[in-house]
């Protein structure tokens, strides 16, 4: 436990001593500052703190109402004001005992502000100045422990932190190349859709330009078939009309024949078509028919004979003897 110093510099037996050396009664701030320590002692802090302010007020440079105050204020955990008030004491003292006492107490307001180091630098200070200060000893041990435990800590707290800091990266790290990997397996798995579509489109596309193709074929035959079937048609009709026309022809030669049949020549007898002869002649009392008369007249022509001469040739009649004698 931290040790204070609870009483002021100034005593009792050494105000008597300094009454006999002067020989003169004490000034009011002193009495104020009596007062003061009077009331410390009973542990009024704020009474004794309100008599130390009126003695500075009476007298500004006298060191001990500065040095009393600090001492009441540290006692009211006022630290700060504390320190501020032994401050202004060490400005104002030239006695070794104030200020190694203004130095201790100064170290203790900082060590119970957890500001080691500088409780630390004032204990020093005060063991300069009395180094027999056993008090000064003890606090100043204690100090540099804790400041050794504190330095610890805090190298433990970096340390604790710099590996947390360094998981935080690395968990970073692995969240950034899990997230990579994603982008890129979406980015796979996107590229295989893509072409899985551009396929499907390709197929869709080849399968659209067969079906074309095949109606075009289609239509094509539908096309080829139709024209063949009007060549065809085409054709049965020339056919019909062909034999239509072969029909007609030998309809028109059997009634020819039919026609010529009494000038035709009987079986067993020779027919040789000679130049200006008719190809059927007419029986004895029959007449002529246009076309006879026709290839009479050229064959006539050619062989210079007479119309009379050749019709002499035509219906001449072989003479044949009676059967009986008249």
């Amino acid at each position: 436990m931290l040790r204070i110093k609870q009483f002021s510099i100034l005593t009792l037996a050494a105000l008597l001593v300094a009454l006999l050396a002067t020989a003169c009664a004490p000034s009011k701030a002193e009495k104020l500052n009596n007062e003061g320590n009077d009331d410390f002692a009973k542990q009024a802090f704020q009474d004794a703190l309100v008599a130390y302010q009126t003695a500075q007020i009476e007298d500004p440079e006298l060191a001990e109402p500065y040095y009393n105050a600090a001492n009441a204020l540290y006692r009211q955990g006022a630290y700060a004001d504390a320190l501020k008030q032994m401050e202004m004491a060490l400005n104002y003292t030239d006695k070794e005992a104030l200020a190694q006492a203004g130095y201790y107490n100064q170290g203790n307001s900082f060590y119970n502000q957890q500001d080691l180091q500088s409780a630390v630098d004032f204990y020093t200070q005060a063991l300069l100045i009395n180094p027999d200060d056993q008090d000064a000893k003890y606090n100043l041990e204690l100090a540099l422990e804790q400041l050794q435990q504190q330095q610890q800590n805090e190298e433990q707290q970096n340390e604790d932190q710099q590996q947390e800091d360094q998981q935080d990266q690395e968990n970073q790290d692995e969240s950034q190349e899990g997230e990579s990997q994603e982008d890129q397996q979406d980015q796979g798995d996107q590229q295989q859709e893509d072409q899985q579509d551009q396929g499907d489109q390709s197929q869709e596309d080849q399968q659209q330009e067969g079906d074309q193709g095949q109606q075009e074929e289609e239509q094509q035959a539908d096309s080829q078939e139709g024209e063949e079937s009007d060549e065809g048609q085409e054709g049965q009709e020339e056919s019909q009309d062909e034999a239509q026309q072969q029909d007609g022809q030998q309809g028109e030669q059997q009634e020819d024949q039919q026609q010529q049949g009494q000038g035709q020549p009987q079986d067993g007898e020779p027919q040789e078509d000679q130049p200006g002869q008719l190809n059927q002649m007419p029986q004895p009392g029959q007449r002529m028919t246009a076309e006879q008369a026709e290839q009479l007249l050229a064959a006539i022509a050619r062989d210079g004979q007479t119309l009379q001469q050749k019709l002499g040739q035509i219906f001449s009649v072989p003479w044949t003897p009676p059967v009986q004698d008249w």
